[in-house]
Formats: C-alpha cells, sequence, structure tokens
C-alpha cells in the first residue's frame, strides 16, 4: 500500500511539474550581417513543432529571446528591422489594431544593446500578457493576447530574416551543439546589470515627473472645439501578400525533363543551408551605431506610415526583379538580403548586402535590381526625414 501511494505521489509531482514547466527551446537562429554575427535569436514553446501555425498558437506559453554577440548594437536598427519584418508578415489588419502596441514596444529600446545583453520576450497563456525584460529587468508589458504573435510572425513568417533563420528557429528542439554553447555562455555582465537597472528607474522618474500636472493660475478657457477622432488607414489594400512567391521572378521554366508548375502554387521548400558571404563593397553598420541623435516621438500614425511606406518599396523593388537565366539552367537557388538608403525624394544613395546567397548571379541581380527600381516612391510627409533606410528579402526560387 506504502509502495502504490509512493507511486502515485512521484506521478501527482511529475504532473505539477509538467503543468508549471517553462517553455522549451524550439530552435536557435544565428543573425548576420555584413557576414558578421550580430545576435542569436531563440524560440521557446511549451511543445516542440517545425509548424509555423502550432508555434502561433496563443494557448500556450512561449517565449523569444535574443543574446547579444557584437559589441554593439544600435537599439534602434534593431528595434526598425523587426518592425519591418512585422510589416511585411502581418495582415493589414492587424497591423491597424496593434499600431498603439507597437507604439509601447518600440519605446522600450534605447541607447546600444551590448555583447551579453539577453532580451526576452515571454507571453503568459493564462493571461495573454507579454512582459519584455533585458537582462531580467523589466521593460514594459502589453496586455493583448494577439500581440506575441505580431512579434513572433516577423521571424517565422512567409518572410522572415532569411529562409535559414526561420527553418533554425522552428528545428523542433533540434539545435546545433556548438550555436547552444556560444548562446549560453552570452550573459551580461554586473556593471551591465547596474547600468540598465539605472536607465529604466531614471526613465521611470521622468515619465513620473512628466505625469504630474503643473501647477497653473485659474483662469477662464475659451471655449474649444473638439475635433473628432482621426479614423486608423484601412491597410487591407496598401500592405501586399507576405509570400515567398511575391519576391520571386515572373513564372519560369526548370531546365531539364521535370515539367514546372505555376510559380503561385510551388510550396516552400527547405532551403540549401547557405553561409552568408560579402563579396561586395559593403558599407558596415558601426558608423551609424554611434549615432546618438532624438528622433521624433513615435506615434500610432507613424508606425503605420512607415509599415505602409515599407511594403510600398518592397513591391517597387519586386517589379524590377529578373531571375539570370545562367542560374536557373544551372538550378542555381538562394536568398539574397540587401541594405538600401534612399533620399527623401526616393533616389538611391547607397547598396550594400548584408547576406548573400553562395551564388554570384544571385547576388549582383538582387543589387542591380534595386540600382533598377531607383527612384523610389518619396518619403512620406509624415515622417519629416531626410533620407529612409531599409531592408530587402528576396528569394530566388525555382518552382518544383
Amino acid at each position: 500500500m506504502k509502495s502504490t501511494n509512493f507511486v502515485i505521489a512521484l506521478l501527482l509531482f511529475a504532473t505539477a511539474l509538467t503543468a508549471n514547466a517553462a517553455p522549451l527551446l524550439n530552435g536557435l537562429a544565428l543573425e548576420q550581417q555584413f557576414n558578421k554575427d550580430r545576435y542569436i535569436a531563440a524560440v521557446y514553446s511549451e511543445r516542440l513543432s517545425g509548424d509555423a501555425n502550432a508555434l502561433l498558437d496563443n494557448n500556450q506559453p512561449r517565449s523569444l529571446q535574443v543574446r547579444i554577440i557584437a559589441d554593439r548594437l544600435s537599439a534602434r536598427r534593431f528595434r526598425n528591422q523587426w518592425m519591418e519584418g512585422i510589416a511585411i508578415n502581418n495582415p493589414g489588419n492587424v497591423l491597424t489594431g496593434q499600431a498603439e502596441n507597437m507604439v509601447t514596444f518600440a519605446n522600450m529600446f534605447k541607447g546600444r544593446l551590448m555583447a551579453g545583453d539577453q532580451l526576452r520576450i515571454d507571453y503568459a497563456a493564462d493571461t495573454g500578457t507579454t512582459s519584455v525584460s533585458l537582462n531580467d529587468i523589466m521593460l514594459g508589458m502589453i496586455e493583448d493576447r494577439e500581440f506575441f504573435n505580431t512579434l513572433l510572425r516577423a521571424w517565422i513568417g512567409p518572410v522572415p530574416p532569411s529562409t535559414d533563420f526561420r527553418d533554425d528557429l522552428m528545428g523542433s528542439g533540434q539545435v546545433n551543439s556548438g550555436l547552444l554553447e556560444k548562446y549560453e555562455a552570452l550573459q551580461p555582465g554586473a556593471d551591465r546589470v547596474a547600468q540598465i537597472t539605472a536607465m529604466v528607474d531614471a526613465q521611470e522618474a521622468k515619465e513620473e515627473a512628466a505625469a504630474e500636472p503643473a501647477p497653473q493660475k485659474a483662469e477662464p478657457k475659451p471655449a474649444q472645439v473638439v475635433a473628432a477622432p482621426k479614423p486608423k488607414p484601412d491597410l487591407s489594400a496598401d500592405i501586399p501578400p507576405p509570400s515567398l512567391a511575391a519576391i520571386g521572378a515572373p513564372a519560369i521554366e526548370k531546365p531539364a525533363s521535370a515539367p514546372a508548375k505555376p510559380a503561385a502554387s510551388a510550396p516552400v521548400s527547405q532551403p540549401k543551408p547557405l553561409k552568408p558571404t560579402t563579396t561586395r563593397p559593403a558599407t558596415p553598420m558601426d558608423e551609424e551605431l554611434d549615432e546618438e541623435e532624438e528622433e521624433a516621438p513615435l506615434t500610432a500614425d507613424m508606425i503605420l506610415a512607415r509599415q505602409i511606406y515599407h511594403s510600398m518599396l518592397l513591391r517597387h523593388t519586386f517589379k524590377h526583379i529578373n531571375y539570370p537565366k545562367r542560374a536557373q539552367e544551372r538550378g542555381q537557388e538562394g536568398s539574397v538580403r540587401l541594405n538600401v538608403t534612399i533620399d527623401n525624394k526616393g533616389n538611391v544613395k547607397t547598396v550594400s548586402t548584408l547576406q548573400e546567397s553562395r551564388y554570384s548571379s544571385l547576388n549582383r541581380e538582387a543589387v542591380e535590381a534595386v540600382e533598377r527600381a531607383g527612384p523610389y516612391p518619396a518619403t512620406p510627409a509624415q515622417l519629416k526625414i531626410d533620407e529612409y533606410n531599409f531592408t530587402v528579402p528576396i528569394t530566388f526560387r525555382l518552382p518544383d
């Protein structure tokens, strides 16, 4: 009897542990830019899966984590690149509904991220709350059940930073042991933790001071006309469908005997592992990392304007991409990611390669496509900027 009770107790204890277990490591992905390691991203989930829909299940706790490898990384650039991914991997109605939350999220990123920093974004399935912390110091919380998936789609949606990046995050628990060892070794020092703590405390004090009403003399106020709130723009017609088929060239035929299917119906295939290299002179981001100038306060309208504009720029670029004939004949496929800077009139100022495929013809065509696409549509007036920087992910894929 005692042994039976002991077994039951063990089973109950194991069940309790399982119920309160932290999400499991689903996959790790290395982000490289200009052939330099920038950070390692991780997706944790209660249930391991290689299916995007399963990882987007709101009924399970999940976590996104980023550990910084680079000596320093502009928090603003990191944030803006994530916002670009959000814009092209979420439907227009989601972007509109999450605009205010995106402002809250974006304003959490200040200054620089440093080597060893650990950014953590946790989703609580019971409350639907997303919490954001840096080096275990809380930056903020967003109480919206749909917000976490808005972030996650930027990583595992149809147009991720790269196909390798997405596939590695969807590894169902199968991760590279060397990358895992490097990931676990990335830890912030005590001085860095103290620095973040002081930064957060100063920001909270600033917000509290701003919230206190200033003493005013009681004076009669003139009657004011209250303007009706502006409706949020409908993005359904402005955001192009985020699919790899939309990024590839027009329908093409594979060489040899296999009959080609229409490119629009081609399934997304698993890419070959491609290690980014830099063969074309690129402009490093090191100078940009030193920028500390103040930017205009972000608003929901500004977030939406940037997202609409970014999608417009991508759609404009895709019209000018041609799949190199020689690459088609040789069955060459790959992904390229470019960093583009244009002035406020849409003229191309610089084009540099963040990540390349293994084939020079595809890399060259991606750069030339951007050059052919200029001038781009002018920047929206509400952004009030002299130049605009954006990334262009291009996937060359032959139909099956």
